[in-house]
């Protein structure tokens, strides 16, 4: 499901043989990856690229690497079956609100998962609730479904196919996202033990500072960008819990934007002073 007004269209197809990414068009290709699970051995991990020409959010910049993606293996009537899905949103962060969830819980265990891009953004959510519980910069109404279009194989980083010669490109982090899998073994465990039908942070560490955010000035969430945390699991409720999500997540907001006020209120005399200087 993606916004009908994004200011980057729909994903985009990029010419091939090239160094770095040039968008050839907007024509909802998505580019696929497949390759064996390390950690849980005769299961397979693919994942689905939407890559755009540009993010047109808050600190908006050229080209967009996004994905979600799904572990498979076979169920003991030998037939393969999605165990988990995953949906990345704004890794590597202090915005990352990427979530994983039991392809069960998401009705997605024989078929492709419904998956929320945020307009502007492209963080991907396996709820439309969910979606807004990032740190501000995300919007999920009003969308459509995506039509479908071509996959692409990018085969490997030291062997790319389909003349995707761009993939370590350094102008995005595709080569990153393509040397790591979703699925460590200790976030699958943390998933399965919560209750079945709930979907997972994949980086509940960050929450805390993530409300901070969103109570804050939303300019802040363009500095957020480049920071990185460790990586952790926590409960998130979904749609049916989303009033309760909200409350909370209101009244969190409202006591630390006061808090948030007040920081600024000192870092801004501090600057005045010439006595901003951080020291580790």
């Amino acid at each position: 499901m993606i916004s009908g007004h994004d200011c980057a269209g729909k994903p985009a197809e990029f010419a091939p043989l090239l160094e770095n990414p040039v968008a050839a068009g907007d024509n909802s290709v998505i580019y696929g990856q497949v390759f064996p699970s390390l950690a849980r051995g005769g299961e397979v991990e693919l994942h689905y690229y939407d890559l755009w020409r540009r993010d047109c959010g808050q600190a908006g910049h050229d080209l967009d690497a996004e994905h979600v993606s799904v572990l498979v293996g076979r169920d003991s009537s030998g037939i393969w079956k999605a165990r988990y899905w995953y949906a990345a949103a704004h890794e590597d962060t202090l915005c990352d609100v990427s979530q994983v969830a039991r392809a069960k819980a998401i009705h997605a265990e024989d078929r492709g998962a419904e998956v929320w891009v945020s307009a502007g953004k492209h963080g991907a959510f396996l709820s439309k609730a969910v979606c807004r519980h990032g740190c501000g910069a995300d919007d999920c109404e009003s969308e459509e479904q995506l039509a479908d279009g071509r996959v692409v194989n990018l085969g490997e980083i030291a062997a790319p196919m389909n003349g995707a010669t761009w993939v370590a490109s350094s102008r995005w982090p595709l080569g990153e996202k393509m040397r790591r899998s979703d699925f460590n073994e200790s976030l699958t465990a943390r998933v399965e033990s919560l209750p079945p039908e709930e979907i997972a942070w994949a980086n509940p560490g960050k929450r805390p500072v993530q409300a901070a955010i969103l109570g804050g000035d939303a300019a802040v969430v363009g500095a957020a960008t480049g920071l990185r945390a460790t990586d952790s699991a926590l409960t998130v409720a979904d749609t049916n819990a989303s009033g309760a999500l909200d409350t909370a997540q209101r009244k969190t907001g409202n006591a630390l934007a006061r808090s948030y006020r007040g920081v600024l209120k000192a870092l801004r005399v501090a600057v005045r002073s010439g006595s901003s200087g951080i020291k580790k």
